[in-house]
């Protein structure tokens, strides 16, 4: 589990950083679809966070982990709500639909708050990973409800722009939107809402796929324009998150191969640390090794062209 929150912590933090990249990017005309982007990843990265914190919790924690419990339920809400907003706030129905299901969110978490026993009535402790103890009560089947209502919007949403939009960039951004939030949407609703039915192995697959289809939200953005940014920031911030991006593969290919190679046992965490913070050295380095192997080239070059001369 501990490379687990390791991985959830860094990937949010990739996709707060595509956020903040996006808003702090944005021209004037586009601010408005880019806050709620920015809002998206802030929801995402919190739900993300407190999902890999709770999958570690002891119970030392004490009403820590009762906090860490509602900003995983409460953060959940508005995610895609964020995402519906990006996605059509242009058109009337678009803010129409997206401000309902934001009242309707805030509802829910109010309800959550004053009575959080609706939804589980006790945290339980495990070396393979903790759980909560489900109250499949009215109110947690309409927090379901809630989503099996909001997640089809977005795609028909989605949908609706594709065929009617006449600029093939567009309908590019569009489709790869679709398909990655098609995905990451059904992911998250069997893994984080029907499977604790029976399971909390895999509540971590459900931000995994939230975050990395806002990543995917980022590409669209600088692949197919759809918002028009223009800022030394977005520079800066698109290179750190291609370097994590990277370090986070290395990652995940390090523990598969660390496991298959010592027949199942996991590496320490100070062993996953310090791959970590290597892995970052190197792609830190990575430019300046660039600028040599440049620098280095063109000495060659030189030297070739005066024997020529010569």
């Amino acid at each position: 589990m501990q490379l687990i929150a390791i991985l959830l912590i860094t990937v949010s933090i990739l996709t707060l950083l595509s956020g903040l990249a996006v808003f702090l990017g944005a021209s004037k005309g586009d601010r408005a679809r880019s806050a709620w982007f920015f809002a998206a990843t802030i929801f995402a990265t919190i739900w993300t966070v407190a999902i890999s914190l709770f999958l570690i919790a002891t119970p030392e924690w004490n009403g820590t982990l009762t906090l860490i419990v509602d900003m995983t339920y409460i953060s959940a809400i508005f995610i895609d709500i964020a995402l519906l907003g990006y996605i059509s706030w242009r058109k009337k129905y678009g803010k129409i639909a997206t401000l309902i299901f934001f009242i309707l969110g805030l509802i829910f978490a109010g309800v959550f708050i004053a009575k959080p026993e609706l939804l589980y009535t006790n945290i339980n402790f495990s070396s393979t990973g903790n759980s909560l103890t489900t109250n499949f009560g009215p109110f947690y089947f309409t927090y379901i409800a809630f989503f099996c209502a909001l997640v089809p919007t977005v795609i028909l949403t989605l949908l609706h722009q594709i065929f009617k939009s006449k600029s093939t960039r567009i309908r590019g951004g569009d489709l790869t939107l679709l398909i990655g939030f098609a995905i990451s949407g059904t992911m998250s609703l069997i893994f984080n809402l029907i499977l604790p039915l029976w399971t909390w192995n895999f509540i971590w697959l459900g931000p995994f796929a939230i975050s990395t289809t806002i990543l995917a939200f980022y590409y669209t953005i600088l692949r197919y324009r759809v918002l028009k940014l223009t800022s030394r920031w977005l520079k800066l911030l698109s290179y750190i998150v291609l370097i994590t991006s990277a370090a986070v593969l290395y990652m995940i290919v390090f523990y598969i191969i660390f496991i298959a190679m010592f027949k199942g046992s996991s590496p320490s965490l100070e062993v996953i640390i310090l791959n970590f913070i290597m892995v970052l050295f190197f792609l830190l380095l990575m430019p300046a090794m660039n600028e040599l192997t440049a620098f280095v080239r063109s000495l060659i070059t030189d030297q070739e062209t005066e024997k020529e001369e010569k």
